[in-house]
């Protein structure tokens, strides 16, 4: 009965460790994605073009994203773009629910800053 024990208890370590493997997977999956966006948006600025309209891109590819996500909730999200000193800085914060499926995950949003010489 100890060995039954011990090997379903192995059994539930090993799940949540995949479980988890996954999870984290897709959180830099997604965060690649918003870093990949975010410095588009400031290379856009850097090489001319308005702010407006490259945040506009930015918030175009944010949407086009967020369809393509599988079982993950996007509860609210912001694009911004602006000058600083002699860097344009892109930022792209996402707030997200069920990214990690275990309840004790502090993961709630995802944040991706990319700053570009103009």
């Amino acid at each position: 009965m100890k060995i039954f024990i011990i090997c379903l208890g192995l059994l539930l370590v090993n799940v949540s460790i995949m479980s988890y493997r996954a999870d984290y997977g897709r959180y830099v999956s997604l965060h690649r994605a918003l870093d990949h966006i975010a410095f588009e948006s400031a290379e856009m600025v850097a090489w001319g073009t308005d702010v407006n309209e490259a945040r506009q891109y930015a918030e175009a590819l944010l949407r086009y994203t967020m369809n393509k996500l599988r079982n993950i909730e996007v509860i609210n999200y912001s694009c911004e773009v602006y000058y600083d000193g002699e860097f344009v800085v892109a930022l792209i914060r996402m707030d997200v629910e069920n990214l990690f499926r275990f309840p004790f995950s502090p993961v709630t949003s995802i944040v991706a800053e990319r700053k570009v010489e103009r």
